[in-house]
């Protein structure tokens, strides 16, 4: 009996220590040697009802790579989110390049206070594998 409450004790801690997601993430997208460009801004916009994710995504780099996706997938435990690219909301004519549409994985991390996404994602390109990579995210500080 005191094993199990210990037991139901920790799981409750671990759920009270899950943060709420919702809400607006920023960071780099990175893809791996071989891929266009290495790095890339990235902004998650992201809204969780029960176990499903929907929301959108910008990645931008320079003046030339900007493209606006829906977002959709599912949370599994309250911190490990699976996401895929959906309907593109707006872009900017690509010159020489076709848009990856991405798959994620990611995390919830916990470091000094603070909170990010992590993980890697994975694509396909006019039917061909892209070169994959990985997100760092954080959530986007409120300014009054």
């Amino acid at each position: 009996m005191i094993l199990l409450l210990y037991l139901i004790g920790n799981l409750l801690q671990a759920q009270q220590d899950i943060p709420n997601l919702d809400g607006d993430w920023e960071g780099i997208l990175t893809q791996k040697e071989g891929g266009v460009r290495p790095e890339y801004k990235m902004r998650m916009i992201v809204k969780i009802q029960g176990q499903q994710v929907t929301g959108y995504v910008e990645v931008e780099q320079g003046d030339d790579v900007y493209i606006k996706t829906q977002i959709s997938g599912t949370v599994y435990r309250g911190f490990f989110l699976t996401l895929e690219d959906g309907l593109v909301l707006n872009q900017k004519d690509l010159l020489d390049m076709t848009y990856c549409v991405k798959s994620y994985q990611l995390y919830v991390k916990k470091k000094d206070g603070n909170i990010f996404l992590k993980g890697k994602w994975q694509g396909t390109t006019l039917g061909q594998p892209c070169i994959p990579g990985a997100i760092v995210l954080t959530r986007k500080t409120k300014r009054a």
